[in-house]
């Protein structure tokens, strides 16, 4: 079976109980897998989906879950990211608008802070934020077409931010006589895909508001899941 299929049953597998993890980008998906193969042995096999399937492309009836991240937080992990081209854990050269954008802008303060201005520097703002992969896509744009946490909710959500809590909240959904500490969580950067962003420029207060007003359908969407959280299961 290819990674991105939806899990099939499977010979061999037959007891294992198979979800998909929906990976939304710059969300920990990378932690996530590393944690969820060690499921396997207590009889639960996630199947991570490719960053651009989304949720009506997933066959009806197939469990799943998905994280979610400050929309700030996301738009500055996505953006260093994709100017490390993925290093030091993978390597994915630019495309051509993607070097046009970094050639325009070398920290994302700088692009946040050019947003809505209307100058050529607000017009170059606008196409570098839609031409990086990482910072073009909302998370909310992984469930257009469905009305999700009603007709089709996911196991569980997992904030970034609360991520330790979170993960081990999905463990109780799935019934498992683990806790979190029982896990062994990526240590190093690399295998954790976790990056340290202390040299770069911090975002002035006119880049974080830049942001929310660009970001705004995915601050809705952040908070949409927390209440949906909140009435699923006691949140940190």
């Amino acid at each position: 079976m290819n990674r991105g299929d939806a899990p099939p049953a499977q010979e061999g597998l037959a007891k294992l109980r198979e979800i998909a993890f929906l990976h939304i980008g710059k969300n920990a998906g990378t932690q996530i897998m590393h944690l969820a193969q060690q499921l396997k042995p207590h009889g639960v096999m996630v199947h991570q989906l490719p960053h651009m399937r989304k949720l009506y492309e997933v066959p009806a009836g197939v469990e799943y879950f998905f994280s979610i991240r400050d929309p700030i937080s996301r738009f500055k992990s996505g953006f260093y990211s994709r100017k490390r081209k993925g290093q030091p854990r993978i390597y994915v050269e630019w495309t051509r608008p993607e070097a046009a954008a970094f050639g325009q802008f070398e920290h994302a303060n700088q692009l946040a802070e050019a947003l809505f201005r209307t100058d050529r520097a607000g017009d170059m703002a606008l196409q570098a934020i839609q031409s990086i992969r990482h910072t073009a896509m909302q998370q909310i744009d992984w469930f257009e077409r469905m009305c999700f946490l009603d007709l089709r909710p996911p196991l569980w959500i997992i904030r970034q931010e609360n991520f330790a809590s979170d993960f081990g909240m999905l463990l109780k959904k799935l019934g498992l006589s683990l806790a979190y500490a029982d896990l062994q969580p990526a240590q190093d950067a690399a295998t954790a895909h976790r990056n340290d962003y202390s040299q770069t420029p911090e975002l002035s207060d006119l880049a974080k508001e830049n942001l929310r007003r660009w970001y705004a359908r995915d601050f809705v969407f952040y908070d949409l899941c927390q209440r949906w959280m909140r009435s699923h299961g006691a949140l940190a």
